[in-house]
């Protein structure tokens, strides 16, 4: 008798966005349970972007593991009259997939309309699960239904009849909800042409290609063409060509067979494997090696790979390619071969730097503030005079520099950040002069401005891996930045 599946169904909800800095309920369960699948279930097409994250995620870290993201779209997530008929939609549909499986729902990701058809759902024989739920305080743990006089649901008959009806609306309702997803803030003339554009190219299949300085977001667009296509419920597959060695770009782009080479220890699905049905994502395209360009135009040219030690194997992949490196002039010199550069400049989506967004600076910085209040828990807001240093500096290191900076304010206390707390701004040009090596320095106690702004900058705002850097701990680190006197 073959074993059954051991299966997970989750809501996809606002704490689990933030991997990996703050993992939520889905990824806390998978560290303390093994299942052979995940299915997280989407309310809202905003969720598509975490829901690929925490699929490759799955996919790199759990191998062995199945994931899938399936739709139970609901307009208002407390509605019962849409919410019930699209989870049962979505439970029918992940049954008849698995027709000999153990299954396993976590209630605790949504709202509590979904928590509470949930127990609809398996009180009234829909699904035969097991119920549990991720407390802080407590971990994981089982929902009883064994408690005297807890509820059993009856005549399900008469329910499944009204939820032909209310199927039905929501059918319409899914062909009514526009696209949510839209994490691209900003109303200045040159971001509106770009959200046009997005809006434009992510219907096609052409390859489209994102120009613009570092920290400007291009991951960002090239995410919201892919979540706004056709293959938006496919895979997102995000390529630093820079990071990729000479030696293993077979084995990162096209995969490999055990024993293929020393250290092939087990089978590996490339880039393009993973990406299959979906899009691929290769940043800094411009640091790719000839060699390795010759084989990545091979590939667009066919769309086959060659797996290492194993077969020819065809795979269906859109590419978006950026660079903030001027590809034009590269191919004038001969570092960028011109046949690939016409491959993969079919179209192509200029971002402007942050310091000619005029307002959009604001809007940035206030949403910003708004996602790490979520991350630590705090409630910190801009004051007028922060508010206008945001609006008067000039923002060489663009987005990234701006959250790199409003990340470290949020180590000092108070509700409010002030200008007084955003010094990281007016020191980022001569931070960003000093290297750091990747192994760290040895401060012996020595407090040099200079060195916390750089670290702060090498690693975006992130104080615990900036303190890493510096061979501080973090509580260390945040402490003498107040000694400093930087808030």
């Amino acid at each position: 008798m073959p074993k059954k599946l051991k299966i997970l169904i989750s809501f996809i909800g606002n704490n689990d966005c933030f991997t990996p800095e703050k993992p939520g309920a889905i990824l806390s369960i998978l560290e303390k349970m093994a299942f052979d699948k995940l299915y997280i279930l989407y309310n809202s097409e905003k969720y598509l972007r975490p829901a690929s994250a925490i699929l490759e995620y799955c996919r790199q870290k759990y191998p062995n593991m199945q994931t899938y993201y399936i739709e139970a779209l609901a307009d208002n997530p407390t509605d019962y009259n849409t919410v019930y008929p699209a989870m049962y939609n979505a439970v029918q549909k992940i049954k008849n997939e698995n027709p000999n499986a153990n299954f396993t729902i976590s209630v605790t990701s949504g709202t509590s309309t979904m928590h509470s058809c949930w127990i609809f759902l398996r009180q009234g024989g829909v699904i035969d699960a097991k119920l549990i739920q991720v407390q802080r305080e407590t971990g994981i743990s089982e929902i009883n239904f064994n408690l005297d006089g807890f509820p059993k649901i009856q005549n399900v008959n008469a329910v499944k009849v009204e939820l032909t009806k209310l199927a039905r609306e929501n059918k319409n309702l899914k062909e009514q909800l526009k696209l949510q997803y839209d994490e691209i803030i900003g109303e200045s003339p040159q971001i509106l042409k770009v959200k046009e554009q997005i809006k434009m190219f992510a219907a096609t299949e052409i390859p489209i290609f994102i120009s613009g300085e570092s920290g400007t977001g291009k991951e960002l667009v090239a995410s919201a063409i892919h979540f706004n296509s056709p293959r938006k419920d496919k895979s997102f597959i995000k390529v630093n060509c820079g990071a990729i060695s000479p030696h293993l770009f077979e084995s990162e782009f096209f995969g490999h067979k055990k024993g293929s080479f020393t250290g092939a220890i087990a089978d590996k699905d490339g880039k393009f494997k993973l990406a299959d049905k979906g899009t691929i994502f290769l940043d800094e395209i411009g640091d790719l090696p000839l060699e390795m360009q010759v084989k990545l135009l091979r590939f667009l040219d066919d769309g086959t790979i060659q797996i290492v030690g194993g077969k020819e194997e065809k795979v269906d992949v859109r590419a978006i390619t950026a660079s903030n490196k001027n590809l034009r002039q590269m191919v004038k010199t001969g570092q960028f071969r011109e046949d690939l550069f016409y491959r993969l400049v079919q179209s192509e989506i200029i971002l402007p730097p942050l310091r000619e967004r005029g307002n959009d600076k604001i809007l940035i910085a206030q949403s910003l503030v708004t996602t790490l209040n979520h991350l630590n828990d705090k409630q910190k807001r801009l004051t007028e005079s922060a508010l206008e240093k945001i609006r008067q500096y000039h923002w060489p290191g663009n987005i990234r520099q701006l959250k790199s900076a409003l990340t470290a304010a949020f180590v000092y206390p108070g509700d409010e950040i002030g200008a007084e707390h955003l010094h990281i701004i007016e020191l980022t040009n001569k931070s960003a002069s000093i290297s750091i090596p990747p192994e760290g320095i040895d401060l012996e106690n020595e407090i040099i401005p200079q060195y916390y702004q750089a670290a702060l900058y090498q690693t975006n705002g992130n104080a615990t891996a900036a303190a890493q850097l510096l061979g501080l701990e973090p509580a260390t680190f945040r402490a003498r930045l107040r000694k400093l006197n930087f808030g």
